[in-house]
């Protein structure tokens, strides 16, 4: 038996982490490196709930330093306003990653979609 939940601690944590994030960086993050700049796709949680990643993509053409630059200025910022939203005994550590599943998906979708125009012609 698995357990009261069949759904892990690790993932409920994530989904109020991204929900917190995502909110964050709507309302809330200064940094102007950001400031419409990423969008959060999802988050992953260790099963011993010490790390956050924070996936995130960015619109195409988007130069990745001063982003990344601006994400790694804000890491701290964002770790304590999630203990402030989040009750948990230890907040997780976070990690911010560029989401490249999300944007091999867009690239396949792209392929794709001139296949299709090519044999429709």
């Amino acid at each position: 038996m698995k357990g009261r939940f069949s759904y892990p601690r690790s993932n409920r944590v994530a989904d109020l982490i991204k929900e917190e994030v995502a909110s964050l960086f709507i309302y809330s993050v200064n940094d102007p490196r950001l400031e419409g700049v990423i969008s959060i796709t999802d988050v992953k949680v260790t099963d011993d709930l010490k790390v956050a990643r924070i996936y995130y993509i960015c619109p195409k053409g988007t130069d990745l330093g001063p982003v990344e630059k601006g994400l790694e200025s804000v890491r701290g910022w964002v770790r304590r306003e999630i203990s402030k939203k989040v009750n948990m005994r230890y907040t997780p550590e976070i990690e911010f990653k560029y989401d490249e599943v999300f944007e091999n998906g867009m690239n396949m979708d792209e392929i794709f979609r001139k296949l299709k125009d090519g044999t429709d012609k």
